[in-house]
């Protein structure tokens, strides 16, 4: 281990975690690279996430924790482990997934021998369930390797994957000049956008990302537009009338902002039409349809966004 700046930093982003921190604790300590420090930011949970967090704090100097009295939604807490990194490479992991112990070292072997484009590096993935016994392989199909932006936003854009991905090994200054996770829903995608606007996306052939499946994961216990957006920002509400509407939009602004040239942006934007609006314009246009009901006072059927 250095005795100063640690290589990588490690996000852990906790709210009522108590069931599956000790393992994913366990596992991100076991790593095979241990020039690491660990980040846990307990958003004021209500079980014993914060005491099992200051147990490790106590036993491994690599971990420092990081409480807060209120609850300010997951896109704060996420972001505040970023805040407070100091590794050149960065990475958040979920209270309830598992790291295979050479996780880490692969992303940032897969760093050291690609060029300097490379902005994002993660492993194959692997479901588990509540016991942790596996269920299956998943194919998450981010391997971003084209040379030019457009290039690498379509082959994105044309996936329809549980984005994992944001759960790799990202430089920690490329991933400072993005929004981070945003308050809103699906805010993370928008966040993969970004990044690989900047830069290459390099799968690792290996899986070694366990993600367990449970009623606890927040998509399986926030399953409606407003429950999740509520999980963003409490205070907010994260777009959840318009969660399509708004990520198509966030795309856009996106790429209006990326440091590219006019061509270069003008195909990027014909790449979000054609790979998601387009695609998803049945989906936007329920949103709009169901927010005129509201608007007019009409009855929304359940199914209605």
């Amino acid at each position: 281990m250095t005795a100063s700046i640690p290589k990588v930093t490690v996000g852990v982003p906790v709210y009522n975690g108590h069931h599956y921190l000790h393992a994913a604790l366990d596992a991100l300590l076991a790593q095979d690279f241990p020039d690491l420090e660990v980040i846990v930011a307990d958003n004021a949970s209500t079980d014993d996430s914060l005491a099992i967090a200051c147990g490790y704090a106590e036993r491994d100097p690599r971990v420092t924790v990081h409480p807060s009295t209120t609850n300010r939604g997951a896109a704060w807490n996420f972001n505040r482990t970023l805040d407070l990194a100091s590794g050149r490479w960065f990475k958040w992991a979920a209270c309830d997934d598992i790291c295979s112990p050479s996780f880490i070292r692969r992303c940032v072997e897969a760093f050291e021998v690609a060029p300097d484009s490379i902005v994002l590096a993660y492993p194959k993935t692997v479901i588990i369930d509540e016991a942790g016994n596996r269920v299956r392989d998943f194919e998450d199909g981010f391997d971003l390797r084209q040379p030019a932006p457009h290039e690498r936003l379509a082959a994105m854009l044309s996936v329809r994957t549980d984005y994992h991905p944001v759960f790799g090994l990202i430089r920690t200054d490329a991933l400072r000049r993005t929004q981070a996770i945003g308050n809103y829903v699906a805010s993370d995608v928008a966040l993969l956008v970004e990044l690989c606007l900047m830069g290459e996306f390099h799968e690792v052939p290996e899986r070694l990302f366990l993600r367990r499946i449970h009623p606890g994961t927040s998509v399986l216990a926030n399953p409606g537009a407003s429950e999740r957006a509520e999980w963003f920002d409490p205070a907010g509400g994260g777009g959840a009338r318009f969660p399509f509407t708004r990520l198509t939009g966030e795309f856009l602004r996106i790429v209006a902002a990326a440091d590219l040239g006019p061509a270069e942006k003008a195909r990027c934007e014909s790449a979000v039409v054609r790979r998601w609006a387009v695609p998803y314009a049945r989906a936007m246009g329920g949103e709009l349809k169901a927010a005129a009901k509201r608007r007019l006072g009409h009855p929304v059927r359940r199914s209605d966004p």
